[in-house]
C-alpha cells in the first residue's frame, strides 16, 4: 500500500512530503494495523483557524484526507509521524 504525507503552510509557507510503500517494509502487518486504527472520517474542522498552521494531506491507497495541523492527533498523528520517520522525502 502506498502512503503519501504532505505538509504545507506554516509561517514560511514551505511544502514538504514523504512517501512509503508499506508492502516493501519489514513489517507490513504493523502498517496495516496503523491504517486500520484510523477513523473512517477526517476530524471535523474547527471554526476558528489557527494563524500560520500547517495543513497535512494524507493519502492512503486511493483515499486522501486533509487535516489542519492543530487537529492532527491520535491515529492520524501516529501515521504521519511514522511515514515521516521511515518514508523517503519527496519533492513538491
Amino acid at each position: 500500500m502506498q502512503i503519501v504525507v504532505r505538509r504545507s503552510g506554516g509561517f514560511a509557507g514551505l511544502s514538504r512530503g514523504w512517501r512509503i510503500d508499506t508492502d516493501s517494509c519489514d513489517d507490513p502487518d504493523a502498517w496495516d494495523d496503523l491504517v486500520g486504527a484510523l477513523p473512517r472520517e477526517a476530524p471535523a474542522r474547527r471554526r476558528q483557524a489557527v494563524q500560520d498552521d500547517f495543513t497535512w494531506t494524507v493519502t492512503v491507497a486511493r483515499t486522501t484526507v486533509t487535516i489542519p495541523g492543530s487537529q492532527l492527533d491520535g491515529p492520524w498523528a501516529a501515521l504521519v509521524a511514522r511515514v515521516r520517520d521511515e518514508g523517503e522525502p519527496i519533492s513538491r
